[in-house]
């Protein structure tokens, strides 16, 4: 199935997909795995004799969707004809092409799903995990008799008791493990207790590791989600100087706006530290070129 998500920020309304279409229907629009509120879907033609009707297009929200909304546009096309032959009529080369095309992508859908499927249950699909699933079977049965045997046991309410008695004294016996380990704590706060190796450690944690992640420069107005604590670094190229302004915002903070010198060149943008889970937004004028490179480093852990 063809799709893609995004994440809100509060203030973006429209969002983009990139894969065709016949007719709005097959386009189905979720905020959090639940049905979008009001929306607009506004296709891109594909033009006179196209394959099809539709190459892609944008959703358009009334309302920008929150911080946290979690958004996906997916394409569902139905087990059907799109075009109705009669006898003796003439048939339309376009119509048949589109109807052809239509049952294509149909199958390509089909597939996907399939492919998902066995992915997500390869040990169930292969042949020789049948020893595999019995063994998970007989593993869940003896679950289910030592379960059935703890409920009968709490038929005897004496030992139910002593257990809660045995329970108490363990919580007691915590709660004083609490205590020391909270004064532990206190005296460490500072890490003046830390040996060198281990104040070495902690001060380098915010430092770049080697590990990072390359990501793709999406359509202006786009956002990227931290991973995990890190810096995003950008390297954006440019085509010319009309529209090659670079527009930053972080967490829906506005952090800087950056352009190039010179015509067909390209320059880099300071690092941008970011927490786990911070949302960086790029705004970009259209001289900027896709090829951009777009990169997240990991702090050390």
């Amino acid at each position: 199935m063809q799709s893609v998500s995004y994440m809100g920020n509060d203030e973006t309304t429209e969002f983009y997909f990139n894969f065709p279409y016949f007719e709005t229907s097959n386009i189905v629009v979720t905020v959090n795995n639940a049905p979008a509120p009001t929306y607009n879907i506004i296709g891109t033609p594909g033009g006179e004799n196209a394959d099809f009707p539709f190459v892609g297009g944008r959703v358009v929200f009334a309302v920008a969707p929150h911080i946290t909304d979690s958004i996906t546009i997916s394409r569902q096309l139905p087990m059907r004809r799109i075009a109705d032959y009669q006898p003796f009529a003439k048939i339309e080369p376009t119509t048949l092409n589109q109807d052809l095309n239509y049952l294509m992508e149909v199958i390509k859908d089909r597939k996907d799903e399939l492919d998902d499927l066995i992915t997500k249950y390869a040990d169930i699909a292969d042949k020789e995990s049948t020893a595999t699933l019995l063994a998970r079977i007989s593993a869940i049965h003896d679950e289910i008799v030592a379960i059935d045997a703890k409920i009968t046991a709490l038929g005897d309410i004496s030992t139910l008791r002593d257990d809660v008695t045995t329970n108490s004294n363990n919580i007691a016996t915590n709660t004083e493990n609490i205590a020391t380990n909270t004064g532990d704590i206190a005296n460490l706060k500072d890490a003046a207790n830390f040996s060198a190796t281990g104040r070495a450690a902690i001060s380098h944690m915010a430092m770049p590791s080697a590990n990072y992640d390359e990501l793709t420069l999406g359509p202006s107005g786009t956002t990227y989600t931290a991973p995990a604590d890190g810096w995003f670094m950008i390297h954006m190229e440019n085509s010319g100087l009309g529209n090659h302004w670079v527009n930053l915002n972080l967490n829906g903070v506005f952090i800087g706006n950056y352009w190039a010198q010179i015509a067909n060149n390209s320059f880099g943008i300071p690092p941008i530290p970011c927490g786990q889970g911070g949302i960086l937004k790029i705004d970009y004028g259209s001289d900027i070129k896709n090829t951009s490179k777009i990169r997240f480093i990991y702090a050390n852990s």
